[in-house]
């Protein structure tokens, strides 16, 4: 790993940040992004490859199954303060919300643990904000069988996360004033397609047609 870490520097540092030099001088005089990113820590997920971001675009904050959790629980939380500091401190406008195919923290939800497993309390924890999105995921499959509960469950988490940004008072006064725009992603790294949550059908389409 360190001899892949240290080639992965060295091309870097010889390529990519020798032909945009002018861009890192200009970002020492601080930040200003166009869109938070709140996505999942799986290593497959990198939103700056797939929106074709350069350095200082994005404001990016991870955690397992790109949560976001209630305003009011786990204060003094990771992902709030980014949440606070991206809204108060950079004025973004913008707030996307990233879910994926095969994600391994909404799968975790169907899982049973066998005898010999080995515990994972901090992540069941954390995993409880999941909840709602699997309740909704169950009746959706209820309904119709054929329906794939593990990319449903990993759609209603970004839906549940989308309303839970909604909570955040300084947020809901920014929407008011429409200040701030909310968007809901689900991307696919086997296919490539990204959909985004319709806020009017309640549904995720493709962001763009092949």
């Amino acid at each position: 790993m360190e001899k892949m870490i240290k080639d992965g520097y060295k091309t870097f540092l010889n390529e990519y940040f020798k032909e945009n030099e002018e861009l890192f001088k200009e970002l020492e005089g601080g930040q200003s992004p166009h869109t938070m990113v709140i996505t999942c820590s799986d290593s497959r997920v990198n939103p700056a490859l797939i929106f074709n971001a350069e350095p200082g675009e994005l404001f990016i904050a991870r955690n397992i199954g790109n949560v976001v959790p209630s305003y009011e629980e786990y204060i003094g939380g990771a992902t709030q303060a980014a949440i606070e500091y991206a809204v108060n401190a950079l004025n973004i406008p913008r707030i996307a919300i990233i879910g994926h195919s095969h994600c391994g923290a909404c799968a975790h939800m169907y899982h049973e643990p066998k005898e010999d497993e080995e515990s994972l309390p901090h992540i069941d924890n954390w995993l409880k904000h999941i909840i709602p999105a699997k309740n909704a995921a169950m009746l959706e499959v209820h309904s119709d069988h054929k329906k794939n509960i593990f990319e449903l469950t990993e759609k209603n988490n970004v839906v549940v996360s989308l309303q839970r940004l909604m909570e955040y008072p300084y947020i809901q006064t920014k929407l008011l004033n429409d200040e701030i725009e909310l968007v809901g992603l689900w991307y696919d790294f086997v296919t490539g397609d990204v959909q985004e949550y319709d806020f009017v059908s309640k549904q995720f389409k493709s962001m763009i047609e092949k």
